[in-house]
């Protein structure tokens, strides 16, 4: 059996599942499989991170899975190591234990029990390339960044708000609206080059399909198809906002002349002001912005064959 560890996030928000250290333990004791498994509760900031380093490095060139139970930031944390250190033989898994758990939603936890963590299966995915970092599920930027700024201001105040906090996010960010002026290089899956600059909203480029704590803005979007799936709002009427929103959240794009979507394989977005934009949840600024797709990059692992995955190509 390959070795295995365990993250138990203590920065998750609240979630449908309430799986603790010895929940894990009981399962891999009784089938005599414990000295296979390791699990930690993290207590301080980046112990996730000296955690699957110290794993990587122990069984280095050997086959083993690290899982993450927490969210997205922590999913991404993760990702980040296993590429920068062993992504040939270190997988990655999922329990969403976060506040939006949006790279979740490319998988269906509808029949997930914690028995699921003794029936692994792999599969390769795709990610996402932003600068020198990278990103498993969503690189966007705008006004959809200021919500989610806006939003861990709320979650800091009070932490047990939930996916509330981002409701709270959008009506603080909706004072604050503003345009900015984008030039965008981009190449699509046919890898011709494509350049446009206009006034935008926001823009989101996307392996998975949602983020945001349930925004689905590429419907279309699959995590092993080696494209990325770019969603752009240019600048609308304020009156039509809210209705912008509504057709963003629930990935209605082909409905509305403010809104579009372009595969591609990769590109850049330049600005002569900072950008404010975030990956996975991870928020930073800067003028310039270049992302590639990195194709079948990352071993996923899932639990059992009754966890159907959802939104991958075959």
């Amino acid at each position: 059996m390959r070795k295995i560890l365990f993250i138990l996030s203590s920065k998750a928000g609240k979630t449908e599942f309430d799986i603790k250290k010895h929940h894990i333990e009981k399962i891999y004791n009784k089938k005599d499989l414990e000295e296979n498994v390791e699990i930690i509760d993290t207590s301080y900031k980046d112990h996730g991170k000296i955690a699957a380093k110290n794993f990587i490095y122990k069984y280095k060139n050997l086959k083993k899975t690290i899982i993450v139970a927490g969210g997205d930031g922590s999913l991404n944390e993760i990702a980040n190591v296993i590429y920068e250190n062993d992504v040939e033989n270190t997988s990655l898994g999922l329990i969403p234990m976060g506040t939006g758990n949006d790279f979740s939603k490319n998988f269906s936890y509808k029949n997930f029990k914690v028995e699921n963590l003794l029936n692994l299966k792999d599969r390769k995915i795709d990610l996402i390339k932003v600068n020198n970092k990278i990103g498993i599920n969503v690189l966007s930027l705008g006004f959809d960044t200021l919500v989610l700024e806006k939003a861990y201001e709320f979650l800091n105040k009070n932490p047990n708000l939930g996916k509330k906090a981002y409701l709270l996010g959008v009506i603080k960010a909706l004072k604050h609206l503003s345009y900015k002026d984008l030039y965008f290089k981009i190449y699509d899956k046919d890898n011709k080059a494509i350049e446009f600059e206009d006034k935008f909203l926001l823009s989101a480029i996307c392996n998975g399909g949602y983020y945001g704590s349930g925004f689905n803005p590429a419907p279309s979007a699959k995590i092993d198809d080696g494209l990325l799936n770019l969603v752009y709002a240019k600048k609308l009427p304020n009156l039509l906002l809210p209705s912008l929103i509504i057709r963003y959240k629930f990935g209605l794009l082909e409905k509305s002349k403010y809104l579009d979507e372009i595969k591609i394989k990769k590109g850049q977005i330049r600005s002569s002001e900072k950008i404010l934009a975030n990956i996975d949840g991870e928020i930073f600024e800067s003028k310039e912005i270049n992302f590639q797709i990195l194709e079948n990059s990352l071993t996923w692992t899932y639990f059992d064959k009754t966890q159907k995955n959802v939104r991958l190509k075959i």
